[in-house]
């Protein structure tokens, strides 16, 4: 993994831990180079889901997209972001739970 600060090649896991449930690994990170820290995320890799919208048109399923939508959506309420990746970590395990390459 690179360093983004110096893009020196080697870099040290201080740290790593699961979120989401078990479906990601964060990891704690800091270049041997400069010291610098950073946290990378580590996910499954699944095959594209491609979403069918309401007016026809198709489009890649966005895992960042829902997420920011749902930040804006609920910027003036008391739900954490822990809250709302939880959301999104359901809506993405019942899409791929449904077997099927095209969701409306």
């Amino acid at each position: 993994m690179k360093c983004n600060q110096c893009n020196y090649d080697d870099t040290k896991v201080i740290e790593s831990r699961d979120v989401a449930d078990g479906q990601a690994i964060r990891r704690r990170r800091m270049c041997a180079h400069c010291g610098y820290r950073f946290t990378t995320y580590e996910r499954l890799e699944r095959p594209q889901l491609v979403i069918i919208k309401n007016n026809g048109t198709r489009e890649l399923f966005n895992r960042s997209k829902l997420l920011a939508g749902l930040y804006r959506a609920c910027e003036k309420t008391p739900v954490t972001s822990l809250q709302l990746e939880r959301v999104v970590n359901d809506i993405e395990q019942e899409l791929y739970a449904c077997g099927e390459a095209e969701v409306k």
